[in-house]
């Protein structure tokens, strides 16, 4: 899902956000669209249900009416947030992703500008509004484009062919593209069929059965390099692609 960068945006306020030990994300459904800047450490919520992770660099849009629910902290955060109203958000098209990175250099000025005007209480709605939309142009400029579906689902194949040794997930899959998670899976599934998550157990199995009989490693090691940390894991997943153990096709 995105924010569409041809829709009218109204600022509400702004801030800097800084968490005590032990504090969590408040319990809410909130009347307007927050964007979380992550400055430091890492926030953790549940929106409708879903558990969202924002880290140091990474950015996130909370849609009004949605309920959100804190989850316990590890890394207390430290972020800037914008609450705004307005906004049209759509499955496809020109936007924003809910999610992403940003980048500090080029933000961090203009949150400092933010603050200094409301500390100093001298800025008109003019100029923090001016603000709002310079933040969000910079995450215009960073989101990652496509000409089209098919483009961006190629791309995200080729990364599980050569990245699946590595610890992927939805959420790393979703952030590292630009799109929202369920956005990202529906689109995958209708195009080829499967999850992503068959997918890339898919390919994972497809080089430990070659491994298994093209090599003398041990099982433990094969697992490990076709990433999986937890043998026990591994086994249960190429018996239910193989239908037999690793030892019966060495």
């Amino acid at each position: 899902m995105i924010l569409k960068t041809d829709s009218p945006l109204c600022l509400h306020h702004a801030d800097l956000r800084v968490f005590l030990a032990g504090e969590v994300h408040v319990t809410r459904v909130f009347e307007h669209h927050v964007l979380i800047l992550m400055l430091e450490g890492e926030l953790r919520f549940l929106e409708d249900g879903r558990t969202v992770t924002v880290r140091a660099g990474e950015y996130y849009i909370q849609r009004a009416s949605l309920l959100q629910a804190g989850l316990p902290l590890t890394e207390p955060p430290t972020y800037f947030y914008v609450e705004f109203d307005g906004g049209v958000f759509a499955e496809s098209g020109t936007g924003i992703p809910l999610s992403g990175a940003f980048s500090e250099k080029e933000i961090r000025p203009v949150i400092e500008a933010f603050r200094s005007s409301y500390a100093r209480h001298t800025a008109n709605r003019f100029l923090l509004n001016s603000y709002m939309f310079r933040i969000f142009s910079e995450l215009t400029e960073t989101a990652p484009r496509y000409d089209n579906t098919n483009e961006l689902l190629s791309m995200v194949r080729h990364y599980i062919c050569a990245e699946y040794a590595s610890p992927i997930t939805l959420g790393s899959l979703a952030k590292r593209f630009g799109y929202h998670e369920d956005y990202l899976a529906r689109l995958f599934r209708a195009r080829y069929g499967v999850t992503l998550y068959k997918y890339l157990t898919s390919v994972r199995m497809e080089h430990a059965l070659w491994l298994i009989r093209s090599t003398s490693m041990r099982v433990s090691e094969i697992a490990l390099s076709v990433g999986y940390r937890d043998q026990s894991v591994f086994y249960r997943a190429f018996q239910k692609s193989y239908g037999a153990p690793p030892q019966d096709f060495r």
